[in-house]
């Protein structure tokens, strides 16, 4: 069986030309930066479970899998330009953000510009329930940034808490790929409760080690500064489950929290703490979840999804 980057290979390059016809890269920045996010790397895994959803239906509905594909990675790339204003990013994929580099006005531009252009792809697409789970999927994101501002330096926010923000922020975009995708294809209600319930735990998973790479990854790596999430008072698991099981790491917390000084002396107690491991764990539980969802689909579907779910796996560096 082909590998998931060769049996996706002339897919994807189905969605960039979509993908350019849309943005016409012309001269101005809001079109060129537009364009250049999108050829700017990343997984492009978003749309990779669109099309693997659409895989499941009939050839019929393809051309509706391919342009939603497009649309969800533009909306993908807008939450990430406007995130990049919100935490004050330098860097993304280890590029200047348009934020750092356009300025403030340009990046909300760019940001609304992905998002119009997104939903402009599949403005034609006559499928009401298809509109109604994309504007609902948007309304929620837009909830998760504002709940990040609430929780924000928030050293008693529970865990449930944190597992609620995470879910608007990653795991609701993944979620809608695959749902979006099985939309388009017109997959019938129960395999596409599968796929989602699927995409929620990978989803879960892979913001789960994020926040972990954040503590052992290194810029090189992650495209963007470590230890930013605990410096702009943004706790993720490895730092909820420290609080809860260790007094004097809690102490620290929430003086750190109140004096926004010295995040170093978290981040070493951290370190040398298997907060990490614990927090990963959780993400395994999910990925395991996943596949467990999967086992009935149709081949060659599940076994790229299976893939995926091993990749995220072996994703700790």
């Amino acid at each position: 069986m082909k590998s998931l980057k060769k049996f996706m290979a002339g897919e994807l390059t189905r969605v960039k030309k979509i993908v350019k016809e849309e943005l016409k890269p012309n001269g101005t920045i809001v079109n060129d930066k537009s364009f250049e996010l999108f050829n700017s790397g990343g997984k492009k895994l978003r749309p990779m479970f669109t099309i693997l959803a659409g895989k499941l239906g009939g050839e019929e509905h393809y051309n509706d899998v391919l342009k939603t594909s497009a649309s969800l990675e533009l909306l993908h790339m807008a939450t990430l330009v406007h995130d990049d204003i919100i935490d004050d990013s330098e860097l993304r994929r280890g590029k200047p953000t348009v934020f750092y580099e356009e300025g403030y006005f340009q990046a909300v531009n760019t940001g609304n510009y992905l998002l119009s252009s997104a939903l402009q792809i599949v403005s034609k697409i006559n499928n009401p329930a298809f509109h109604a789970v994309y504007s609902s999927g948007i309304r929620e994101i837009v909830k998760g940034e504002l709940v990040q501002f609430d929780t924000q330096f928030d050293a008693a926010q529970t865990l449930d808490d944190y597992f609620k923000k995470i879910y608007r922020k990653t795991a609701l975009l993944i979620v809608l790929s695959i749902e979006l995708g099985a939309h388009a294809a017109k997959l019938d209600a129960e395999l596409m409760e599968k796929l989602r319930t699927y995409g929620y735990h990978i989803g879960m998973s892979f913001q789960i080690i994020d926040d972990c790479l954040d503590f052992t990854g290194s810029t090189k790596t992650l495209g963007k500064p470590n230890y930013s999430d605990i410096k702009n008072g943004h706790y993720t698991l490895p730092v909820l489950l420290l609080r809860d099981s260790d007094s004097e790491f809690k102490s620290m917390l929430e003086q750190f929290s109140l004096t926004k000084e010295n995040p170093g002396a978290l981040i070493d107690y951290i370190l040398k703490s298997d907060a990490v491991d614990q927090a990963l764990a959780v993400s395994t539980e999910h990925l395991e979840l996943a596949e467990a969802e999967i086992s009935n689909i149709d081949e060659p579907v599940r076994h790229y999804l299976t893939e995926i779910a091993g990749m995220l796996k072996n994703r700790r560096n």
